[in-house]
């Protein structure tokens, strides 16, 4: 009796499953970004003065998260305060929290800077060299066996985009299906986003849709551990180059607070443990921020009516 009991639930939580699982794929427009709210934590004694750095979970993996952090804790001794690393899905959510006190500073991405940058309460510290280079570019790939040969054969597709403010996991692509009079609702067979550019990756990897734009980062990183990836993978579109890595101050922090931030950022290099956190990122130093890198996507983000 108790085994066919059993039996009976097993069987209804199947059902039960299966049910959710129809509704949740029928749906052209899959929105990973909803998260159920955490419990509120009580403060510790020393929250008041923390030096509060938010980081995106677009910078995943865990180790390049780990890497930040290290370069969050040097900066705090520089300003004589403790970190609290502020976890947050979406640069959108990222913004906010530096607009309404609730984060410091920000590791922001290209694409967030340069939607937000007009908007008073974000300063633009500092940004990434990367291979000598003060940009980089978002490759739009798709397997090596794949009937996609341009962005015109997307019609009907599935496309993995990372976040809505990420320049080369969104609006790079977005923008060239503007200037052929598309958008991803009426063109894709149905787009997901997945909140990190590996994700996006891995999830082209397995073939769960069949392209994806990410940064240019996560592909050479990807060259380095697996030799042969470009026979597995094709690079189909290329974004013009754009700024990279900015290092943003919200409107919390004091002039003088600012000046110490920007000079340990452009001499971080010079430290030899932040040299090897520098290296497991990729990023060969911080550098003078070039406005004029970031014009590109201002212009995508106005051609695109605003939206990113």
């Amino acid at each position: 009796m108790k085994r066919f009991f059993g039996v009976c639930l097993t069987l209804i939580f199947i059902l039960i499953a299966s049910g959710c699982g129809s509704r949740a794929t029928s749906n052209k427009y899959v929105d990973f970004r909803k998260t159920v709210p955490m419990p509120t934590t009580t403060k510790r004694p020393n929250d008041e003065h923390a030096l509060k750095v938010a980081i995106a979970s677009v910078l995943l993996p865990q180790d390049t998260v780990t890497s930040y952090r290290t370069i969050a804790d040097y900066l705090g001794r520089k300003l004589k305060r403790p970190v609290m690393i502020i976890r947050k899905n979406s640069y959108a959510e990222i913004a906010l929290l530096l607009l309404n006190g609730g984060a410091d500073m920000a590791f922001f991405s290209s694409g967030g800077y340069a939607n937000y940058s007009e908007v008073k309460g974000i300063e633009l510290l500092a940004s990434q060299q990367r291979m000598g280079l003060p940009y980089y570019q978002g490759y739009l790939l798709v397997t090596a066996d794949s009937d996609i040969h341009s962005i015109e054969d997307l019609r009907n597709k599935t496309v993995a985009f990372t976040d809505p403010l990420s320049y080369s996991g969104h609006t790079f692509l977005v923008k060239e299906l503007i200037k052929r009079g598309h958008t991803p609702e009426n063109f894709l067979g149905r787009y997901i986003y997945t909140e990190s550019h590996d994700a996006s990756f891995k999830a082209l990897i397995n073939r769960v849709v069949d392209a994806a734009p990410v940064s240019r980062i996560v592909y050479d990183r990807a060259r380095i551990s697996d030799p042969d990836i470009d026979e597995k993978l094709r690079i189909i579109a290329i974004s013009p180059p754009a700024g990279i890595g900015p290092v943003v101050a919200g409107k919390t922090l004091t002039a003088a607070e600012k000046a110490t931030l920007r000079k340990s950022l452009l001499s971080l290099h010079n430290d030899p443990e932040m040299k090897k956190a520098l290296g497991r990122l990729s990023i060969d130093r911080y550098v003078e921020p070039r406005e004029e890198l970031f014009e590109p996507i201002r212009k995508m983000v106005l051609d695109n009516g605003g939206q990113p």
